[in-house]
């Protein structure tokens, strides 16, 4: 199902080698305006960057044998490193008219440590469906096998997440020496 969805809506890794945690799809946004925090305003028809999780990445950190409480901040660091290089990306004249990065993802947490906007979804039965999908997903990519989470009190929620190109470039662009 992860194959086809990647083949359907054209999403690709973002580093060609394919060894970065993200994988991209240029697209156009479709949806009412979003303004977000640092007064940058996503329009119906603005080309967007949705990001998704590369499944090649966790199958190689699998190989790896790292313990699953290791995983989460593994994967905020090479997140991390991977939106350098997008920002460096697009400093270099890729993604020509990108105004803001965008996502879905239950690691909100982790999301806005990155520098994310996390906001709340509608309860629709798209969400329902996408939350059964990335549920299994995570599933599939848990390193630690049976090891669990006892820390976790309540179910994951689905959230979107936002960064705008400004932010993304303030953030995470190569820095002058």
């Amino acid at each position: 199902m992860d194959r086809l969805l990647r083949r359907l809506y054209r999403i690709k890794p973002l580093r060609a080698d394919g060894s970065g945690v993200i994988g991209v799809e240029l697209r156009r946004y479709k949806g009412y305006s979003v303004i977000l925090d640092n007064g940058s305003e996503i329009k119906d028809g603005d080309t967007i960057i949705e990001l998704h999780m590369n499944s090649a990445w966790f199958k190689e950190r699998r190989k790896l044998n790292l313990k699953a409480s290791d995983l989460p901040w593994e994967v905020l660091h090479c997140f991390a490193q991977d939106l350098n290089f997008l920002a460096e990306q697009i400093v270099n004249g890729m993604f020509h008219g990108v105004t803001a990065l965008h996502g879905k993802t239950f690691l909100h947490i982790g999301a806005r440590r990155l520098g994310f906007q996390v906001e709340e979804l509608p309860d629709t039965l798209w969400k329902k469906w996408a939350q059964f999908y990335l549920a299994g997903i995570m599933q599939i990519h848990h390193l630690g096998g049976d090891e669990r989470f006892e820390a976790l009190s309540k179910p994951l929620e689905l959230k979107e997440f936002w960064l705008s190109k400004t932010a993304l470039l303030q953030r995470y662009s190569p820095k002058c020496p």
